[in-house]
């Protein structure tokens, strides 16, 4: 009995597939995807190891021209691990797999912890990066892990499309009445087009700047937000800087 179109899906060169099939083959490519960067972290992170090696000076001395090409090299092949490691993350997400560990967190002291992580990276590009948490602990729950993720690659990317100016991080605890907790991400940096702004959070979308990265930071963002029942937006102007809006309930 044919199928109708209802319960049919067009494969390449015409082939028609069931509703089961079409699932199935999603399946496959979700559990082939999984596999393939999760087999690609291995070399990558013996890489990573290898090359820490030469610039600690574990393997014989390194003349000025080798330091520089081995720094070069760490770069790419940390540049790369991110890239694999985001892509896993978000194919765990997306396929379901992913389970969160909810736990009280303290917010002030994960904003803290986040940006001295990041403060170097902002020193390197002479940045001036600030902290506003108060002197109020707020906590929320949800996954440490995570949330660390979120901020990391927010504060991050604001730090990566700045050049000149200030990059600052806001806390505003929750308020009685809604207990949602707010954390803002404001850079002086190239600012986003209003036409990209209202893809940015989707998979794969680089926007118009010619930095590298996967296309996937502020989607898996967005699904770190979304698992916490949390909202995310951006309020941007060209030349002027971007606003990374993240509210997150205090309870789950």
């Amino acid at each position: 009995m044919p199928q109708s179109f209802e319960h049919a899906g067009f494969g390449v060169f015409g082939q028609v597939y069931s509703i089961d099939e079409r699932d199935e083959i999603a399946r496959q490519r979700e559990d082939f995807v999984s596999r393939l960067t999760h087999d690609l972290r291995t070399p990558l992170v013996a890489a990573d190891r290898m090359l820490m090696l030469f610039q600690q000076g574990a393997l014989g001395q390194l003349s000025p021209q080798m330091q520089e090409v081995i720094e070069i090299m760490a770069r790419s092949n940390s540049n790369l691990l991110a890239m694999v490691n985001t892509l896993l993350e978000v194919y765990r997400f997306e396929a379901g797999r992913k389970a969160l560990a909810f736990q009280p967190v303290y917010l002030n002291r994960l904003l803290e912890e986040v940006t001295a992580e990041l403060t170097p990276l902002a020193q390197q590009k002479e940045l001036a990066i600030n902290l506003f948490v108060g002197k109020d602990s707020t906590t929320i729950m949800g996954d440490r892990l995570e949330l660390h993720r979120l901020f990391t690659n927010l504060i991050s990317n604001a730090i990566k499309f700045t050049d000149t100016g200030t990059v600052s991080i806001y806390l505003k605890p929750p308020v009685a009445c809604d207990g949602v907790v707010t954390v803002k991400v404001a850079d002086t940096g190239v600012g986003i087009p209003p036409e990209e702004q209202a893809t940015l959070f989707e998979r794969f979308r680089q926007g118009s700047h010619k930095r590298s990265g996967s296309g996937l930071g502020l989607y898996l963002s967005r699904l770190i937000v979304e698992a916490h029942q949390g909202t995310i937006q951006v309020n941007s102007e060209v030349g002027k800087g971007s606003v990374f809006v993240v509210n997150l309930p205090i309870k789950q």
